[in-house]
């Protein structure tokens, strides 16, 4: 089965994941950053960002983690989201927020660390 376009759905979810460009569809598949019709520049930045949080993974060995910032690195993806926002006019861009999710915590409303931007 193949993921919905980002065009076509003009929705996307902004949330880092070990392996992933950052970018998500509604249906929770993971897409790929060159799907999206925003700034090469921008692009590379939301890559960047995602292949901070791959350098950190604790699917790496201790020796090959990077030093990782949660608040930093959340910080920096919501300003990336903004800018997504700002160049997709009409579209709807969720964002993630990997320094309010508390998971260990199933009863936190998803509100908390998922929004609209």
């Amino acid at each position: 089965m193949h993921a919905p376009a980002f065009t076509i759905e003009k929705w996307v979810r902004v949330m880092a994941g070990h392996c992933c460009d950052g970018v998500w569809h509604r249906d929770g598949s993971d897409g790929c950053a060159s799907a999206l019709p925003i700034r090469p520049a921008l692009r590379e930045r939301l890559i960047a960002w995602a292949d901070r949080y791959n350098a950190c993974g604790d699917h790496l060995p201790p020796e090959r983690q990077a030093a990782f910032d949660l608040k930093e690195f959340s910080a920096d993806g919501l300003k990336i989201a903004r800018a997504i926002r700002a160049e997709l006019p009409g579209w709807t861009i969720v964002y993630f927020d990997a320094a309010k999710c508390d998971y260990g915590n199933r009863e936190q409303p998803r509100h908390e660390f998922e929004y609209e931007v």
